[in-house]
């Protein structure tokens, strides 16, 4: 078992995260009141338009289940800088964030964890799919555009992003819109591999 986690940090890595940590499923906090952010009193743009997003994932209720049949998940991070992270730039860090969870969610299942699910941050629609009128999952019930790609985002599921960082072993802090004059301040994004 530790060879098989071990080499999926070693794949995510290897893909372009900036790090990567094995986790006990248990240790994902999930809070049914993140999850009502993305359509709460300042409702997420992109809330409804996208098949990643609520309302058209499960929802923390659902996986709470999954995380039951879970034992051991892996976290990745990319880290950069606050400029990119507040520049058009953003959208390709969130693309290979997405590309990077999907991708050892294939190894992993590949490797015997058959029911693996990755997770992401940010809408698929506004990172794929911009081009694109609608979600074609959504509107036309047809397969996804970008589904070797395209990961549900954990804010849709309650997931406790800052302490998924911190049971990762790693800071939490992150930039804030008003330390973007200073050229070392830095952030991070971060995705969840749920193996099972």
């Amino acid at each position: 078992m530790k060879q098989k986690l071990e080499r999926l940090l070693r794949e995510a890595k290897s893909l372009g995260a900036s790090d990567s940590a094995i986790i006990s499923s248990k240790a994902i906090l999930v809070k049914d009141d993140l999850a009502a952010l993305c359509n709460g009193s300042h409702p997420c743009p992109n809330y409804g338009l996208a098949a990643s997003c609520p309302p058209t994932v499960e929802g923390p209720v659902e996986f709470r289940k999954w995380q039951m049949q879970s034992d051991y998940s892996i976290t990745v991070k990319i880290e950069l800088p606050a400029s990119v992270m507040f520049s058009d730039s953003r959208k390709g860090v969130m693309q290979l964030l997405h590309e990077i969870v999907a991708a050892v969610e294939q190894k992993a299942i590949e490797m015997g964890f058959g029911k693996s699910q990755a997770f992401a941050g940010g809408s698929c629609k506004e990172l794929f799919c911009s081009d694109q009128e609608n979600c074609c999952v959504v509107t036309e019930n047809t397969p996804c555009r970008h589904m070797e790609s395209a990961r549900p985002s954990m804010s849709g599921f309650g997931i406790d992003v800052s302490r998924l960082m911190i049971s990762s072993g790693w800071s939490a802090l992150k930039a804030k819109d008003t330390a973007l004059s200073d050229k070392d301040a830095a952030s991070w994004v971060a995705g969840l591999i749920l193996l099972a």
